[in-house]
């Protein structure tokens, strides 16, 4: 392995706990424009839609493809009214009220003391900076997909924390809980990655494999203290 100088940080999923809030805010949503969809269902959907704009280009800002995508599912689901005014803010308002893992601040705050450190997310810049604000989680770089106009697991966003950290993407150890986002994303880029799965998925013939899996954030200061010694 390369001499890792930076560690970097997937956020929501990896450090901020939003296990659940999509499906509760789907149910509000739908509640909310009195429309009686399988909550189940429609959240699955909205999902597909939303990766599907992502995928398709050009870029827009995260809560702007949420919102189309929310607009696409009503009209699959055979909604035929308007949607309440603000509808959306329910989810915005949740993720800018989650909380932190227990053991996020610990974590940040040793291997920052370690090593450079950025945080990499697929976001927003206000709903971040609401959250990191909240809970004083300090980072050397902050890098969210409307700052690279691009998502992970392109290699654009990874690029630029990067260069705001001044490495090597041989230099980067990346630390995130989507397969697809952050390990597929790093490994892409060229950095090492740890896959946080703490659901304990199963990986099957996948032609890119993490560097290190863990299922809580502590074990990663097991992988911080190996590479330091």
């Amino acid at each position: 392995m390369y001499h890792i100088r930076a560690v970097t940080f997937d956020a929501y999923g990896t450090l901020f706990n939003i296990e659940g809030l999509h499906a509760k805010a789907t149910e509000l949503i739908l509640q909310a424009n009195s429309f009686p969809a399988d909550p189940v269902a429609f959240h699955r959907e909205w999902d597909k839609f939303a990766d599907k704009l992502i995928m398709a280009g050009p870029f827009s800002k995260l809560w702007v493809v949420f919102d189309q995508a929310l607009d696409m599912t009503f009209r699959q689901f055979g909604f035929r009214g308007r949607r309440v005014p603000n509808d959306l803010e329910i989810w915005l308002r949740m993720i800018e009220n989650c909380q932190v893992y227990t053991a996020a601040p610990v974590v940040v705050e040793a291997v920052g003391r370690q090593f450079r450190t950025a945080l990499i997310s697929n976001t927003d810049n206000h709903e971040l900076s609401i959250a990191l604000m909240r809970h004083g989680l300090k980072f050397d770089a902050i890098v969210t997909s409307e700052d690279a106009r691009a998502y992970k697991p392109s290699p654009v966003i990874f690029q630029q924390a990067a260069e705001l950290l001044k490495c090597n993407p041989e230099e980067i150890i990346h630390i995130g809980d989507s397969f697809i986002a952050d390990v597929v994303g790093a490994k892409g880029f060229g950095a090492t990655a740890v896959w946080l799965n703490r659901k304990r998925a199963k990986l099957q013939n996948q032609p890119v494999q993490p560097d290190y899996i863990v299922e809580c954030l502590e074990e990663v200061l097991d992988i911080i203290g190996d590479l330091v010694n």
